[in-house]
């Protein structure tokens, strides 16, 4: 008797977690929204990766400085940037995941600082980063 209820309880607990992951599975999956990252680099350099902090890296009479927006999904954005840039290269735009500015090089240190509030699905989210361009002379740090 023991071993015949042991076998309709074994039964029933797997009837239980099939029925669980049968639910579970055929769930919809979460919105994308959350695993957005963001970050900035700069051109012409020799760093690749985009970080929430990035700097030149070789000496250069202009700068792009580049920000972006990596996530899935469809957004709308709202860009701020400030610092000593003299124009907008490209994006900045309510529905451009990037905003490149030019900055000029020179003897003095600067900053241009980005923050970007994205949107989807009712959702939200703001961020920023920071450019940090160093000043050289010639081709050394000054």
């Amino acid at each position: 008797m023991k071993s015949r209820l042991r076998s309709v309880l074994v039964g029933l607990a797997a009837g239980v977690v099939a029925a669980t992951s049968l639910t579970l599975s055929s769930a919809s999956p979460a919105a994308a929204f959350g695993g957005e990252t963001f970050g900035c680099r700069i051109a012409p350099g020799t760093i690749f990766t985009w970080s929430q902090y990035c700097n030149n890296s070789v000496p250069a009479s202009t700068y792009n400085v580049a920000f972006q927006v990596f996530g899935s999904g469809s957004y709308t954005y709202s860009w701020s940037i400030s610092g000593p840039y003299t124009s907008v290269i490209t994006g900045c735009t309510s529905t451009s995941p990037a905003c490149a500015v030019s900055v000029p090089g020179g003897m003095f240190d600067s900053e241009i600082y980005a923050t970007v509030t994205y949107s989807q699905g009712g959702e939200s989210a703001t961020r920023s980063s920071v450019a940090i361009l160093n000043a050289y002379c010639g081709s050394y740090l000054c």
